[in-house]
């Protein structure tokens, strides 16, 4: 845990840089008029400012010109070219917005002049260096048109996935993209304006909230991803704590204009979501390793943004970095559908287990009574060459005659055992066999059982049928069935104790019918029988019928349908015709 420390600290201690960005670095202030005389430090500007005087601003930019001795940027004014009245130094026109080459020679002071008339004043300034001036601001439309392309292909494609699995990560994922896309177009409206034809004004309007959305659905998609209540609890419940504090802030916006998270640096939050994922993957949650590395992604990009380690323009760095992170995150999500599929063919392989050793005892029980009879024959023949000797009647005939009445007798047990061994010996390669001596079979290796406990069977067909699939494991849902039927009957302590079996065509479906006369299946239950672990017997494991379920639905192709008729229960077995 020592290592989980260190590196949490130490994300900590680069997230409390006091970093100067590139804009800090060239402007040293920036002042605003209304007059073009008396100049106030943007910094000490209230609220009111504008409301009052804002038909014409007058901008004024000090510029560090030291940074600027061996450096050349370039300075992007973002307005309607309609309310700029004048620029101090020379400019250029690119992609609708003003740019002002900043080099050595540029004046100490730029002032920029604003008609902004009868509207609520509005313009943004960005720097940009020599190498995204000349080769990615002509292109940049298409850049981001390509990023939001991804966010909104990410966001239908989660969103359906959502409905095929009801996973609610895929959910808030599919949300989040979207909120992610509105706020892009808030923070960088400007760029995407021209693109999409819409008003800014509206734009703002519409997503100023976004931001608050993304921080929620990012920690609700944390927690459901990582299962963060199954594997980190106290960080689960810590999550609860921080939207609580988030809508807290929001709603502190609203009211006294303050919010606490507009002091935080952007990826504060997702150093705690990246603190989670650490632990998580720690404890061998294979999904977390894709799931770190996407947020790490987009970390590293925003943390760039905002800080000056690198020069290039924040927007680009957020845009390409929320890109990669949908991207990283498509393979993360795809890559817990396929560990779900195999956890659930894990689980249902232990199901199978299960069943097959619920099966077990239960032929062991049945073994027991196919062995009753032929050991006490066995006895009675013992006895009687030992009767017979101490008589002196003992000749070699009538030793032949008993050996053979042993003999035959140990036969019928041990092919009782190779019975009972076939109906376990499950092969995966489908064969083509008849489905009389299938269901023969079965009620052979119960017909002791059945005899004791007086349950009288009657098996009814026109003509026998061949299929071609799985013969091991159809036995074992016949059998299932069979064996329900027989606990049904010692249940309720029925005396007439009947069960019918009928194999037959329909509509070129072969179907396999067992109905019993044990008084049928409750109808508040009967729609939940075939659900794991729903049993209504006192020592049962509820596995026999939902095995059955799999079996025949999933491995066989076919139908397993129930319900009630006269006097007892109808199972329907419906297969394909080979």
């Amino acid at each position: 845990m020592s290592k989980i420390r260190f590196l949490f600290l130490t994300f900590l201690f680069i997230s409390s840089l006091n970093a100067i960005t590139l804009k800090d670095q060239v402007f040293k202030e920036l002042f605003v008029s209304t007059d073009g005389i008396n100049y106030i430090n943007s910094e000490n500007l209230d609220e009111q400012y504008f409301d009052k005087n804002h038909k014409k601003v007058f901008l004024k930019l000090e510029i560090n010109k030291k940074h600027l001795k061996n450096e050349l940027y370039h300075l992007r004014i973002v307005v309607d070219s309609k309310y700029i009245s004048s620029i101090s130094v020379p400019y250029e026109i690119k992609q609708n917005d003003f740019f002002i080459k900043l080099d050595k020679e540029i004046d100490k002071n730029i002032v920029l002049k604003f008609d902004f008339q009868n509207t609520e004043p509005f313009f943004d300034l960005n720097i940009y260096n020599e190498f995204e001036y000349k080769y990615i601001i002509d292109n940049e439309k298409t850049l981001f048109g390509m990023v939001y392309g991804i966010l909104i292909c990410a966001f239908l494609y989660n969103f359906v996935l959502y409905f095929g699995n009801k996973d609610r990560a895929f959910l808030y994922y599919s949300l989040l993209q979207i909120f992610l896309f509105l706020s892009l177009l808030n923070a960088f409206s400007y760029s995407f304006l021209d693109f999409i034809d819409i008003n800014e004004s509206f734009v703002i309007y519409i997503l100023i909230n976004s931001l608050y959305l993304v921080l929620i659905l990012a920690i609700l998609f944390n927690m459901e991803f990582l299962n963060t209540k199954k594997h980190t609890p106290k960080i689960h419940k810590f999550f609860y704590f921080l939207m609580a504090f988030i809508v807290f802030d929001y709603f502190l916006a609203l009211t006294i204009k303050y919010s606490f998270i507009d002091a935080l640096p952007t990826y504060f939050i997702l150093l705690l979501l990246l603190f989670s994922a650490l632990l998580i993957f720690i404890k061998a949650y294979k999904p977390a390793k894709f799931y770190l590395l996407s947020w790490v992604t987009l970390f590293i990009f925003i943390f760039l943004a905002e800080n000056s380690f690198i020069e290039l323009n924040e927007e680009y760095l957020i845009h390409l970095g929320i890109a990669l992170e949908s991207l990283l995150f498509s393979f993360a999500l795809g890559f817990k559908i396929k560990q779900v599929e195999l956890e659930k063919k894990q689980n249902e392989q232990i199901l199978i287990n299960q069943s097959k050793l619920a099966s077990l005892g239960e032929m062991l029980a049945n073994i027991s009574h196919q062995w009753r009879q032929p050991l006490t024959h066995l006895s009675y023949v013992i006895m009687n060459i030992q009767a017979s000797y101490e008589n002196n009647k003992l000749n070699k005939e009538y030793l032949e005659n008993k050996v053979n009445e042993a003999t035959k007798q140990i036969e019928f047990m041990s092919h009782t055992i190779d019975d009972f061994r076939n109906f376990f010996k499950v092969t995966k390669e489908k064969e083509y066999f008849s489905l009389v001596a299938c269901i023969n079979e079965s009620l052979t290796l119960l017909k002791e059982t059945f005899k004791t406990l007086d349950i009288k069977t009657e098996f009814i067909y026109d003509k026998d049928l061949n299929i071609f699939t799985f013969k091991g494991e159809l036995s074992q849902v016949f059998f299932n069935l069979l064996n329900n039927a027989k606990d049904e009957f010692i249940r309720k302590n029925l005396q007439d104790k009947k069960i019918f079996i009928k194999l037959y065509l329909e509509n070129e479906k072969v179907i396999i019918e067992l109905k019993d006369n044990a008084g049928g299946i409750k109808e508040e239950i009967i729609e939940k029988i075939f659900e794991p672990y729903f049993t209504t017997k006192e020592k049962g494991l509820g596995i026999g019928l939902y095995m059955s379920k799999i079996i025949i639905e999933r491995n066989i192709k076919g139908q397993l349908l129930v319900n009630n008729v006269k006097d007892g229960a109808s199972f329907k077995i419906v297969l394909n015709k080979a």
